[in-house]
């Protein structure tokens, strides 16, 4: 798969909303990681998946009391944790 035809899947038929996605991904995880360096702030699978769950609760709050910006908050930072844990960032040692 190219880039372009990842955009376009991404942005749900859009390539332009396709980059919109990577780049807020890209800047979120840039400050999760920066915030929250893994495997010290998510040590292992289990206190990872934690965190993913934490993130979770939050997005749920979001969604029952908060505003829909604070909603789309809150669902990229569960997503941004979400995709650290499938890179493995949470492994010891790596």
């Amino acid at each position: 798969m190219n880039q372009l035809e990842a955009e376009i899947i991404l942005g749900n038929g859009s390539a332009e909303a396709g980059r919109v996605l990577i780049a807020a991904l890209a800047k979120r995880m840039k400050e999760a990681r920066e915030k929250h360096p893994w495997p010290d702030h998510a040590y292992g699978k289990y206190q990872a998946l934690g965190v993913i769950g934490a993130e979770y609760h939050e997005l749920e709050k979001a969604v029952e009391y908060e505003s829909p910006e604070r909603m789309s908050d809150e669902a990229l930072d569960t997503a941004v944790t979400a995709l650290r844990f499938w890179c493995g960032e949470h492994e010891v040692g790596q």
